[in-house]
């Protein structure tokens, strides 16, 4: 039987655009794999197999459950914001600082939040 399955990233970024920020999807998938979390509004959402991704045996999702999983926590929390836009932070840097990334620390604004369509032309970080 064939199965059409998903990566534990792509799951993460559908279940992000699909139920938005209640949760980080990453963290909470790998928690759920782990049985530190047994349910998000009392749905569940457990690997279906082990494949192949980068070189490694990652967890796969199958995409019927997935598809269920976001159907349930919708149904159990209709405020769940769908397509929520991303966070971005405004950092404040040097052009002349020549260290590597890991060693600058940056003073950074609170979040906010942006329209994806604000974020695609922003080619400079001026304030």
């Amino acid at each position: 039987m064939k199965l059409k399955v998903m990566t534990a990233p792509e799951t993460a970024y559908l279940l992000r655009r699909e139920l938005g920020p209640l949760r980080n999807w990453d963290d909470t998938l790998s928690d759920m794999r782990r049985g530190r979390v047994e349910s998000v509004h009392g749905a569940t959402l457990l690997p279906i197999c082990k494949g192949k991704y980068q070189g490694a045996w990652r967890p796969m999702y199958a995409a019927a459950d997935v598809l269920a999983f976001i159907k349930a926590v919708l149904a159990a929390d209709p405020g769940a914001v769908r397509h929520a836009p991303y966070q971005v932070k405004t950092a404040l840097t040097d052009p002349t600082d020549t260290r590597p990334w890991y060693t600058r620390k940056l003073p950074v604004a609170r979040s906010t939040f942006a329209a994806p369509r604000a974020v695609a032309g922003a080619g400079s970080l001026s304030a």
